[in-house]
């Protein structure tokens, strides 16, 4: 069974057309050699408005010549990857240089009620003026964003329909935006599930991967640490007000977080634990790791710094992918 069909899909895979202008021209002599490839497949990972980034590394990539073969994105990889493909990633970074405090609030519809914080239409309205119509099995380039099947974790893998909400989907962040209803199913954020998606990219044979993960330097090594619980006696003279015990300061004493600090950095963990667990079972040939741990999840309007960020990382890394691409 190929790894393909041990992925739970939305409905079954379709091949994709050749254009006419991508179809080899006959070759008369049987016994020439197949062309060394000079493509690579990228898999964008999730990070949220870390993932700018995306647009960044694309540009470059884009100025060295480098032919892309397939992207797999996740969250907001799978969001940068589909405008890629679609010829609409200027249309989205003019978008996101634009983005300020106030104009994100602007386009996040707060409901009380439903299964998230954040409708999300009218973000949904601003993709779909520049896209709307287009589908997945017509862009140039094989693509996939992947998704969470709420109600049985599945990995949902979008490789045909509505280019729209496959990305709508990908991105839709728990508690957040609200899921997706697709063929019967509700999606959430793939990114729950497999943060850089390299392993869509090896089911799909390509030989070559280059993975862009935006969490590889937010916890370093994630180290496990030896601790222990307060002691039962220190916990009662704490509480005892009328004795008024003098307690020292401890320098070291945590920052309180909010809800919203909480939930944001339970998100950087699983996304991290999931990152490091996936990429050493399914290791890319190549990975580039952004500096981007001062950009918050929610920093969606320090566009420009994320954009410029990725453009360099993979700048100063250009020579590396080159040489892969060159790679029978």
């Amino acid at each position: 069974m190929s790894g393909l069909e041990r992925v739970m899909q939305v409905t079954s895979f379709k091949r994709r057309k050749p254009d006419l202008a991508e179809t080899p021209a006959p070759v008369d002599d049987e016994t020439a050699p197949e062309p060394r490839g000079h493509g690579i497949a990228l898999a964008l990972g999730g990070g949220a408005a870390r993932g700018w980034a995306h647009i960044g590394a694309l540009h470059a990539l884009d100025e060295a010549g480098l032919h892309i073969d397939m992207i797999a994105g996740t969250s907001i990889g799978a969001l940068v990857g589909g405008c890629y493909l679609a010829g609409k990633l200027d249309e989205l970074e003019k978008f996101a240089r634009s983005l300020s405090r106030r104009r994100m609030l602007g386009l996040l519809d707060i409901q009380f009620v439903g299964s998230g914080l954040f409708g999300g239409m009218r973000l949904t309205r601003e993709l779909e003026a520049h896209m709307r119509g287009i589908q997945i099995e017509d862009l140039p380039r094989t693509f996939v964003a992947v998704a969470t099947e709420i109600s049985t974790g599945h990995e949902i893998w979008l490789t045909h329909g509505d280019l729209t909400v496959a990305m709508r989907a990908s991105y839709s962040l728990p508690g957040i935006f609200e899921p997706v209803e697709c063929n019967g199913r509700t999606l959430v954020d793939g990114a729950l599930v497999n943060p850089v998606p390299v392993s869509v990219c090896r089911a799909h044979e390509q030989p070559r991967v280059v993975a862009i993960n935006l969490n590889y330097d937010i916890f370093g090594r994630s180290g496990v640490v030896k601790h222990g619980a307060p002691r039962a006696e220190m916990n009662v003279r704490a509480t005892d007000t009328s004795s008024k015990p003098q307690r020292k300061k401890n320098p070291e004493q945590p920052v309180r977080l909010g809800i919203t600090g909480v939930m944001v950095e339970s998100y950087n963990i699983i996304q991290d634990r999931i990152s490091r667990a996936r990429l050493a079972g399914d290791p890319p040939d190549y990975s580039l790791h952004p500096r981007l741990s001062d950009i918050g999840l929610a920093d969606f309007h320090r566009a420009s710094e994320a954009i410029d960020r990725g453009y360099e990382a993979t700048m100063e890394r250009l020579p590396d992918i080159q040489r892969l691409a060159e790679m029978v």
